[in-house]
């Protein structure tokens, strides 16, 4: 017991030796004479002035406690005059007693008035480089690994701070927290305003605002170097210029896990609202230092796209269908990894049309990967409103040719596309499929296939772009189809009906059609049988001509401005987009017609000449008249080929009703 009592004598005694010691400091040491020595201190171990411009404040018990009144701490060498960093009111408290037991207990952390600038001088290096780096400062020794510099502090709050950087302002920062205990959640709280500018340089406007504010509870197990927030809450509002309407954001989240030594991070669940756009889903992700990797699921509620897209300030396009545009939604999973996106199990929805599948991008090469199901897909109703009856056609100048190639970088994609109908006019498409490989920048899409028009398509087409001009091969083949149905948006005055086949094969080089039609070499073939000739009843006319050629009354038969045929034949060699034909054969029981010519793909024009065979003869003679088809291939001008036709034997006949009559028939 004696003992006892003389160790109790002597700890008191030391206490009390100690509490003098620090009530002689508080006493007879003032703070204030130490700012030289500070700045000193500072300026050796920075390389810049630090500048006290408000009094010390020192309280030894029972906290250690300090106060700065305005402070500021310099540019380095090279920058402006102004502070790199500046504070109006800072303080920290220790408590005494625990450090007798080697223990360091923080109290409340503040900062007021924090003003930060960060800038860059003309050689690209920052002010905020360069800390301690000075020659006499020896190599700072291999620190500890600390997870716990927190643990122990009773709070931090930071009231009214600022930072700039070139057009970048972040302003009204206050950040409040709650004690910091290892294990422990710690409520945060956090508001910020962020202003950018117009660029140095670039052109005027107005600047773009956001605040936001976010709360969540933040735990670390600094040992383990596991942290989390939970109940995160953050909420944006951003203006644009020129736009009234403030565009809402947020993001909330249970909870978010983060394991540094696992490198792992996980939010089960997670939910954005973007202007009103709803998304959610969860993410895990590995590696998160060394090698990111992540996996996950999205999902985007039904959207009314009409009424989402003015909340961003983008105005809701015209279409030909007011409905188009009216909802939308997407869910999926997702993976990431090696600089990879990989989504799966894919479900999207525009309208009336499904989209499901799979599909992949390579971060680094762009190359595309997929396996997608649409059901059905009415691509005219997207378009724009045809303008009003006698509009005039705008004229599109050509685009220019791209600088590089580089700037023209071709698609590198594998995959297939299955399309149950897609209604694209003049197509219709029904159970289509579309297979497309590319190896070192040759896109081969085959086999392509659809039912078109109660017949078939099917199509092998290669883009070669392993040059600076790309090169194009073409063999397509459509088989038993009504080419009537094919043809009929072609022209409004003239096309071809009946059942048949058709069969192109050709190359071309360079980009849009436009110059693909130019350089369009090749073979063309046509096979169509039971059909007429739409927009000219040549049997009619020639009717009219061998009633003025023999002198007795005219027809009264109707002009049914069609042409039947039992079969049309024609192949073409085409040449620098000029399809050159010399056996077109159109024929039925009463009428034969023979032609050659071409049609200048690129000008959409025509040049053909026709020898109409009407199985008659006027006296001795058959009536064989020649026919020139010239002109717009939307609206050819067709008529007889005064020329050809005086050279015949049917010259004399002829030559009195050609001039007046007979040319008008074929009108």
């Amino acid at each position: 017991m004696r003992t006892a009592k003389i160790l109790s004598i002597v700890v008191g005694a030391v206490i009390a030796v100690i509490a003098a010691a620090l009530l002689a400091v508080r006493l007879f040491v003032d703070p204030n004479d130490y700012k030289p020595r500070i700045a000193a201190a500072v300026k050796n171990a920075t390389g810049r002035e630090l500048v006290l411009q408000g009094a010390i404040k020192l309280s030894v018990f029972p906290w250690i406690a300090l106060e700065l009144g305005p402070a500021s701490l310099g540019n380095p060498p090279g920058f402006s005059e102004q502070p790199f960093v500046s504070f109006q009111h800072a303080s920290v408290r220790v408590k005494m007693l625990p450090l007798l037991s080697k223990r360091l207990e923080v109290g409340r952390v503040e900062l007021d008035g924090l003003d930060l600038k960060l800038l860059k001088n003309a050689e690209g290096k920052g002010n905020w480089e360069g800390f301690g780096s000075s020659k006499e400062t020896a190599p700072a020794e291999a620190q500890p690994k600390s997870g716990g510099a927190l643990a122990g502090i009773e709070g931090i709050k930071i009231m009214n701070a600022r930072m700039t950087y070139e057009n970048l302002t972040v302003e009204n920062l206050n950040l409040e927290t709650g004690a910091f205990a290892d294990k422990h959640a710690v409520p945060v709280t956090l508001h910020v305003d962020v202003e950018r500018g117009p660029a140095a340089g670039g052109p005027a406007k107005a600047a773009e605002h956001a605040s936001l504010d976010m709360r969540f509870n933040f735990t670390a197990d600094t040992e383990g170097e596991k942290y989390s927030l939970a109940a995160l809450n953050l909420n944006c509002v951003a203006t644009r210029p020129g736009d009234e309407k403030p565009l809402h954001f947020s993001v909330t989240a249970p909870a978010v896990e983060v394991d540094l030594k696992a490198q792992t991070l996980s939010a089960a669940a997670y939910e954005v609202n973007a202007a009103g756009a709803m998304v959610s889903g969860g993410v895990a992700a590995t590696g998160i230092v060394d090698a990111p990797a992540a996996t996950g699921s999205v999902k985007l509620a039904p959207l009314v796209v009409r009424e989402w897209l003015p909340r961003l300030g983008v105005g809701v396009p015209k279409t030909r269908d007011a409905r188009a545009l009216s909802l939308v939604s997407a869910s999926g999973d997702f993976a990431y990894g090696k600089h990879a996106v990989h989504v799966s199990h894919l479900q999207a929805v525009l309208d009336d049309t499904h989209l499901s599948g799979v599909f992949a991008v390579d971060l680094n090469t762009d190359a595309v990967s997929f396996d997608l199901v649409v059901d059905t897909l009415d691509a005219d109703r997207y378009l724009p409103p045809p303008p009003p009856p006698g509009t005039p056609v705008p004229v599109t100048p050509p685009a220019p040719p791209p600088k590089s190639a580089e700037a023209s970088k071709p698609l590198d994609a594998n995959g297939t596309l299955s399309v149950g109908s897609i209604h694209m006019a003049p197509l219709e498409l029904t159970n289509v499929r579309v297979t497309v490989a590319t190896n070192d920048k040759v896109m081969h899409i085959f086999p392509l296939k659809a039912q078109i028009y109660g017949g078939q398509y099917s199509g092998d087409v290669i883009m070669d772009n392993r040059s600076a001009m790309p090169a194009l091969s073409l063999d397509e083949h459509l088989t038993n189809i009504d080419v009537g149905k094919l043809m009929a948006s072609g022209s409004k005055y003239m096309h071809v009906s009946g059942r048949g086949n058709v069969d192109l094969k050709a190359t071309a080089r360079g980009e849009g059609a436009d110059t693909i039609l130019k350089t369009l070499n090749g073979k063309f073939d046509m096979n169509v049988a039971d059909g007429a000739v739409e927009g000219i009843d040549l049997g009619y006319a020639l009717a009219q001509a061998d009633a003025l050629i023999g002198k007795h009354q005219l027809s009264n038969a109707p002009n049914t401005k069609r042409t039947k045929f039992d079969a049309l034949h024609m192949t073409a060699d085409i040449a620098a987009g000029i399809a050159a034909t010399h056996d077109l054969t159109i024929s039925s029981q009463v009428l034969k017609i023979t032609g050659q010519g071409n049609a200048n793909l690129p000008a959409k024009t025509v040049d053909l000449a026709l020898l109409a065979d009407t199985m008659k003869t006027a006296g001795n003679t058959p009536i064989k008249i020649p026919v020139k088809v010239t002109g717009s291939m939307t609206d050819p001008t067709v008529k007889p080929d005064v020329e050809a036709l005086a050279k015949g034997q049917l010259k004399d006949k002829l030559k009195d009703v050609l001039q007046d009559k007979l040319k008008g028939l074929f009108h």
